[in-house]
C-alpha cells in the first residue's frame, strides 16, 4: 500500500433528497455524478466558533444533580420563565415554558436558532397534548395510534397547533411538533413544572447535539441555564427524535409524512400504522443552506447541521453511490491524511488508523445502534484532536450497510455534519 495518502475533496452535494430507501436512491451506480455549475459554499469560521476554552469568569450556567430538591428548582425555574436543560433518551434539549413566548425566545437567543426553525413541544401524557393540538376525529385515530405505539420514546408527532402554542414556537407556520420523553428525568421535571416544555437540543445552532452536560456547558455556559446531568450514557437513543406529519386525504386513508429520520425507524412506523391502511412516505426534501428564510415545519433540515468545528467530509468509497444528487467539483483541495481524523463505521477503513491522526470506529459490529448512541460524543472528540485539518466520517450508503433498519438516520446526522462534502482517497 502507499504510505502517503492524500484527500482530495472533490464533491459538494446540497440536494440530499429522502427517498423510500437509502439503498434504493443511492445503490444504482458506482461513479460520482459531477455538474459544472457552482453550488453556494456553506461557510463557517472554524476558528472561533469553539467555546471549550472560555474562561469561567464568563460561565453562568451550573450542572445539577437530579435529585428531589433540584428537579423542584429547575421547574420552578421553567414556570418562571427561564430555561433548564435536561437529559432525554436522544440529546440534551434546552427547555422552556411553551406557552410562553419570551420564554421560548430565550432558547432561540441562547442559541442563536433562526425564528424560521421550529422548536418541539414535550409532554408527559397524551391528555396533556390535546389542549395543544388542533385534531379532526380522523386525525385523532392516527395520533392515538402513533402515541399508543411509540410514547413514551423517539417520535415528535407534527400537526396544527392550538391558539395555547406561541406561533414562534412552530416557526410561524402553524404546526407543532409534540413528543413524550422516555426519560424519567425529563418525565419528572415535566410533570414536576406542570406545563408543556419547549425544547430543541441544547447547544449552538447548528453544532454537534449535546449527549452530556459538558456538551451544553461547553456550548451555552455563558448563559443563565440549570443543566440537569442525567449521568454516563443517559442518551441511550443518541440521536434525536424521527418526526412525523400527519396528513388527512378528503377521498383516502390519511398518510404519515416523514419529516426528519430518527430514533424510531420508516420500518417501524409502517410496520404499526399499515394494518390500519394508513401510508408511510419519506418525503423528498432538498436539504436547505444557512442562509435559509423558509419556515420549517420540523427541525433538522438545514444542509449543515450537527457539525463539527473543523472542516467535515465524508470519505467517499467505489461501493457508494450518490448519482441523485446535485453536486459540484471543487478543484485542488487536499489534505494530508496524516492531519486527518478519520471515524470509521465496521471497521471499513480501518487501514487507516496506523497513517492518520486520529482514529475510533462508532461500531467495529457494524451496530447502527451502537453508532447512533456514539456518533455525537464521537464528533465532539474529532473536533478537539490538536492539530487535526479536517474530519472524516464514513458513508454509510454502501449497500451492505444501506440496508440496516434506520441506518438512514445515522448518515442524515453524518450527510448534515458534513455539510453533504465528499473527500476520496488518492
Amino acid at each position: 500500500g502507499v504510505a502517503h495518502h492524500i484527500l482530495r475533496n472533490i464533491q459538494k452535494t446540497n440536494n440530499y433528497t429522502t427517498n423510500r430507501f437509502l439503498q434504493r436512491q443511492y445503490h444504482n451506480s458506482s461513479t460520482i455524478s459531477l455538474h459544472s455549475h457552482s453550488l453556494p459554499f456553506i461557510s463557517r469560521n472554524y476558528s472561533t466558533t469553539a467555546t471549550t476554552n472560555r474562561s469561567m469568569s464568563e460561565q453562568k450556567a451550573q450542572i445539577l444533580s437530579p435529585s428531589e430538591e433540584n428537579l423542584k428548582l429547575a421547574a420552578q425555574r421553567l414556570k418562571e420563565g427561564g430555561l433548564v436543560a435536561f437529559p432525554t433518551e436522544t440529546v440534551y434539549g434546552l427547555g422552556a415554558n411553551a406557552e410562553n413566548e419570551q420564554a421560548v425566545l430565550k432558547i432561540f437567543e441562547s442559541k442563536g436558532r433562526p425564528l424560521t426553525d421550529p422548536v418541539i413541544v414535550h409532554i408527559t401524557d397524551v391528555n396533556q397534548a390535546y389542549p395543544l393540538l388542533q385534531l379532526s376525529p380522523t386525525l385523532k385515530k392516527v395520533f392515538d395510534t402513533l402515541t399508543s405505539h411509540f410514547w413514551p420514546g423517539p417520535l415528535t408527532i407534527v400537526t396544527k397547533a392550538s391558539s395555547r402554542i406561541p406561533m414562534v414556537v412552530t416557526a410561524n407556520t402553524g404546526y407543532v411538533g409534540v413528543r413524550y420523553p422516555k426519560h424519567p428525568i425529563a418525565q419528572a421535571l415535566i410533570r414536576e413544572s406542570g406545563i408543556a416544555v419547549a425544547a430543541p437540543s441544547a447547544n449552538r445552532f447548528g453544532h454537534v447535539s449535546p449527549t452530556s452536560p459538558f456538551h451544553v456547558l461547553d456550548d451555552l455556559g455563558m448563559h443563565d441555564i440549570i443543566i440537569i446531568d442525567g449521568g454516563k450514557d443517559a442518551c441511550g437513543v443518541g440521536i434525536e427524535s424521527t418526526v412525523v406529519k400527519m396528513i388527512e386525504n378528503e377521498k383516502e386513508a390519511p398518510t404519515i409524512e416523514v419529516l426528519r429520520r430518527g430514533g424510531v425507524s420508516t420500518q417501524s412506523l409502517s410496520t404499526c400504522l399499515s394494518p390500519h391502511g394508513i401510508k408511510v412516505v419519506l418525503i423528498e426534501r432538498k436539504a436547505e443552506p444557512m442562509n435559509t428564510t423558509t419556515c420549517m415545519e420540523a427541525p433538522g433540515q438545514l444542509l449543515t447541521h450537527y457539525a463539527p468545528d473543523k472542516p467535515t467530509y465524508i470519505i467517499q468509497t467505489k461501493n457508494s453511490t450518490d448519482e441523485s444528487s446535485n453536486s459540484s467539483s471543487s478543484s485542488g483541495n487536499t489534505v494530508d491524511i496524516s492531519k486527518c481524523v478519520v471515524v470509521d463505521f465496521g471497521a471499513n477503513h480501518v487501514h487507516l488508523k496506523d497513517k492518520c491522526l486520529a482514529y475510533k470506529d462508532l461500531s467495529e459490529t457494524s451496530n447502527i445502534a451502537e453508532a447512533a448512541t456514539k456518533l455525537f460524543s464521537m464528533l465532539r472528540w474529532s473536533e478537539q484532536v490538536d492539530g487535526a485539518s479536517a474530519v472524516l466520517l464514513p458513508d454509510l450508503r454502501i449497500s451492505s450497510i444501506a440496508l440496516l433498519e434506520n441506518s438512514d438516520a445515522v448518515f442524515d446526522r453524518i450527510f448534515r455534519a458534513a455539510s453533504g462534502r465528499n473527500a476520496t482517497l488518492d
